[in-house]
Parts: C-alpha cells; structure tokens; sequence
C-alpha cells in the first residue's frame, strides 16, 4: 500500500535550470570564477549549492568555498524567479494527491529557498515534511535523506514513492526500497515508471498500487 509521495524540486515540481544557471553565472563572476557553460550546466544542476561552488571553482580552501556559499545562500546574487516554470497542473495535481497521500519533499536547496519562489509557496500548505540539503549528512544518491522524510512522515521506505528526474534520483530511491517514478522527457534505467505529463502522476501510482495489491 502506498501511504506517501515523496517530490524533488528542481526538474519536477520547478523547471528551473534557467534561474540556476543564471544564479550560478552570476555568483562565479562575482567571485572571479568563470561561470558554467550552458552545455556543463546539466553536471551541477542536482547538486547541493556547497558541492556546486565546489566543482565550479575547483578550490579546496573551505574558508573560500563557505565566504561563496554564503552569499549564494543569502542572496547576495539575487536569484531571478521570472525564470522558474511550473508544469501544467502542477498544483491541481498537488491538491488531490494530498487527500489521498501524506506528502513530503526531498531536494537539495537550502532550507531558505523550498518555498522561495511564488510557485512553491502555493503549494507549502500540501506538504507534511521537506528535507533540505543540510538536513542529512549524505546526499543522493545515497537514501538517507529519503529515508529521513519517511522517518518524520511516519511510514515504511516501502510505503512510498519517490517523484524524480534523473539517475541519482532512481538510485536513491532504491537504495531506499522505494519505488520511483521518473518525471522527464528522458527514459532511465530503473524506474518504475517514466513520465512526462506532470498529470499523468495520480493514475500512474494507481496503477502502482494495484501492483502492490
């Protein structure tokens, strides 16, 4: 049975590969890094913004790395939230699945910005437990931080579903023993099932559950 749908932010509920590679542009010139490529932009997108500045920079001085962290993480580089798109029903499909399942987040923003942008503060009131990147020591594709929000959700790893975008999301989900739909135009290894029709979700974890049952 499942009890509970877990979702990423960036490339499911938010495509925001446009604000983040602008962010992210704008942090490294203000720092005198070059900014990231648009074509090497995919390798950072899903990663923490600390392990981010990392790889942008290639420092190893933590001192620097935490002076650059911090001013992405307060903003010092405002972040352009006219570039953020949400998919079509994205809060129509939020709302019914709420009655039906406990819902929870696992991403790896800050904690500052889950619900930041206007899209995602709609949406706030539907979600029981969100899990930022620095509520757990690991990272996906490590489970912990899954296995974190079905802990505070107060359900079995096998209870839920994990709604993800890329590769590291489907091995997080099953290092977990969660079962993963994939929201994306890309086909991954693994999944339980691929989408990419934001409002194909609610049937698709029907049909999980008749598996399960």
């Amino acid at each position: 049975m499942i009890k509970a749908v877990i979702f990423d932010i960036d490339g499911v509920l938010l495509d925001s590969f446009e604000a983040n590679l602008k962010f992210f542009h704008d942090l490294m010139i203000k720092f005198g890094y070059p900014p990231p490529s648009r074509q090497a932009f995919p390798e950072i997108f899903h990663l923490t913004m600390l392990n981010a500045v990392k790889k942008l920079t290639g420092l190893t001085d933590e001192t620097e790395i935490k002076k650059i962290w911090d001013a992405g993480r307060h903003r010092e580089i405002p972040y352009q939230k006219d570039l953020l798109k949400v998919p079509e029903g994205v809060e129509e499909v939020i709302k019914k699945l709420s009655a039906r399942y406990s819902l929870g987040i696992v991403t790896s923003r800050v904690r500052e910005s889950i619900y930041e942008a206007p899209q995602m503060a709609q949406l706030q009131k539907y979600f029981k437990v969100e899990i930022s990147a620095y509520d757990t020591d690991k990272h996906k594709p490590d489970p912990e931080p899954l296995l974190l929000c079905a802990e505070r959700l107060g359900v079995h790893p096998t209870e839920c579903v994990y709604i993800g975008d890329v590769k590291n999301d489907v091995l997080s989900a099953k290092a977990a023993r969660m079962r993963i739909i994939v929201y994306s135009k890309n086909q991954i290894a693994g999944a339980s099932y691929c989408t990419s029709l934001f409002r194909e979700i609610p049937k698709i974890l029907e049909g999980l559950e008749f598996k399960v049952s």
